[in-house]
């Protein structure tokens, strides 16, 4: 195990369980006596550690130098995973197989191949029932190669079998590879441009994706055939921002995994992120009734199944849950109700912070902000504001950063401080003025609030009033909308001209789209 850098082993240790350190300390006590094992008073060293501080680790060690302790936090890192590995084997189907097929290669060894041949049929067997594509492939050959060495007696049928097998998992295996590299690709695109942003881009992805779909044959899909399948068109129709196929997908996507509940445990990950694109494309399209369901059934499966995730599966649960009750106060227009939400969200945030990338931390702010706004609380929403806006990582979503500037003149414009908006407003045109590519939403925006401190609060109201007719305007462009459901101005809007709160406002919405409905 080549892994001797210290951030690498300092954060596995602060990774595991309680019981992940006692079952590690149990198995390195098995290897030899505790007082010789230097890696061993490595691990308690760090274990106790908030901050990794390797000068006192050393001195504390009486090591000889640098290299000596890169020796022993590899070997180290070696013997924890060693013990991950024997604890968890009984825990996931893809373990034991690969046991199953480690135990067999030393069967053979030996040259008891029948015996081989036994475990070999229980490997397959349960990558069967797993749906382990590949691990099936790689256990049929290796019972070719024992049929064609020995007499095993199998009978004249049993080659034909494994070599129709052998066709029959070959063709999945290359189908299988098609599909996921497609639902990559598609993910892929999206992380690297977003949202088509024009005919041409949606025309070019979807000549892209026909391309690649169109030669498939899509009627005789095995399980993960079907998932990576609804994955790719999850992902395509993001890309398009057409959330109703979105949403319809990622429901196919949770029920193929409702339906077969071997599958379901052993990817959890996979299920919950099905739930996530249902709720976020049902959040684009305002679709209370879908979320509120979906939303509620998540939480009841987190609920049930939380002790039983590892550390990735409660992250993630924590993400995408937590998501989705923002979401629903947002599109509920519940807002005094929020505060224990975004309190208990910003604990994990910390209690997860050194495993979180800073979007994601970030694009819980921005939805922190637009609460606080909505609760009138814009001094809370100010700060988190300017958590993005001077937050200097290159990586960060440039649209997050974009509409995060919008939403702080809204913020300041509720608070009454009239006086730095010429200040905002000049650092923000500067700031647009450095970009390629400034859509309709932005340019709105910075014309509205550079009219409305041009001119007196007797005007407002006029201003605010043609603005949303501009606003509302592109509301039925797809490719300039999308901007609409990161910050809802129209709402806001709405909520000056009529002279009710937000809240209120978004609460009618609400109640009038249940009637239609």
């Amino acid at each position: 195990m080549p892994i001797s850098k210290s951030e690498h082993i300092f954060n596995l240790i602060k990774a595991l369980s309680k019981a992940e350190k006692r079952n590690f300390r149990m198995y390195a006590k098995r290897i030899q006596s505790s007082e010789q094992l230097l890696f061993l008073r490595l691990f308690d060293l760090i274990d106790k550690q908030k901050q990794f501080n390797e000068d006192e680790i050393i001195k504390t060690l009486r090591l000889k130098d640098k290299g000596q302790f890169s020796n022993i936090k590899r070997h180290l890192y070696a013997q924890i995973i060693a013990s991950l590995r024997i604890l968890f084997k009984e825990k996931g189907a893809n373990f034991k197989v690969r046991e199953y097929v480690d135990y067999a290669y030393i069967l053979y060894g030996k040259g008891l191949y029948l015996q081989a041949l036994k475990i070999l049929n229980k490997a397959k067997d349960l990558a069967i029932k797993h749906h382990l594509i590949y691990m099936q492939l790689t256990i049929i050959e290796f019972e070719k190669k024992i049929q064609t060495r020995h007499i095993t007696r199998s009978g004249p049928n049993h080659a034909s079998t494994l070599i129709q097998e052998s066709e029959r998992i070959q063709k999945q295996a290359n189908h299988l590879v098609e599909l996921s590299n497609l639902r990559v690709e598609m993910h892929t695109k999206y992380l690297s441009n977003g949202h088509a942003k024009s005919k041409e881009e949606a025309q070019a992805i979807r000549a892209y994706y026909h391309e690649k779909i169109d030669p498939m044959d899509l009627e005789n899909l095995g399980l993960m055939e079907q998932i990576f399948y609804v994955q790719s068109r999850v992902w395509y129709n993001y890309i398009l921002m057409d959330f109703e196929s979105c949403m319809k997908y990622a429901v196919e996507w949770v029920e193929l995994l409702n339906n077969h509940p071997n599958m379901l445990l052993r990817d959890t990950d996979l299920y919950m992120r099905g739930y996530h694109y249902i709720l976020t494309a049902a959040n684009h399209i305002k679709n209370y009734k879908v979320h509120e369901t979906y939303l509620e059934a998540f939480e009841d499966f987190r609920y049930g199944n939380y002790k039983k995730f590892n550390a990735n599966s409660q992250i993630l649960s924590f993400l995408y849950v937590h998501t989705g009750r923002l979401h629903s106060i947002m599109l509920n227009g519940n807002f005094d109700e929020a505060e224990p939400v975004i309190q208990k969200s910003v604990g994990r945030i910390k209690k997860y912070s050194y495993k979180l990338d800073d979007h994601r931390i970030m694009v819980f702010y921005f939805k922190f902000a637009w609460i606080y706004l909505g609760a009138k609380k814009t001094d809370k929403a100010i700060g988190y504001l300017n958590r993005i806006i001077h937050n200097e990582l290159n990586n960060l979503r440039e649209d997050i950063q974009n509409y995060a500037r919008i939403l702080m003149l809204i913020c300041h414009y509720e608070s009454g401080n009239v006086d730095i908006l010429q200040y905002l407003i000049n650092t923000y045109n500067s700031y647009f003025q450095r970009k390629k590519e400034i859509n309709t939403f932005l340019k709105l925006s910075m014309d509205m609030f550079s009219e409305i401190k041009s001119k007196g609060s007797a005007y407002h109201i006029d201003i605010i009033k043609e603005y949303y007719s501009h606003f509302k305007a592109i509301e039925s462009d797809p490719y300039e909308r999308r901007a609409l459901d990161y910050v809802d101005v129209l709402s806001w809007l709405e909520s000056k001209i009529q002279n009710k709160s937000l809240q209120t406002l978004i609460k009618e919405k609400k109640a009038a789209q249940y009637q239609k409905g």
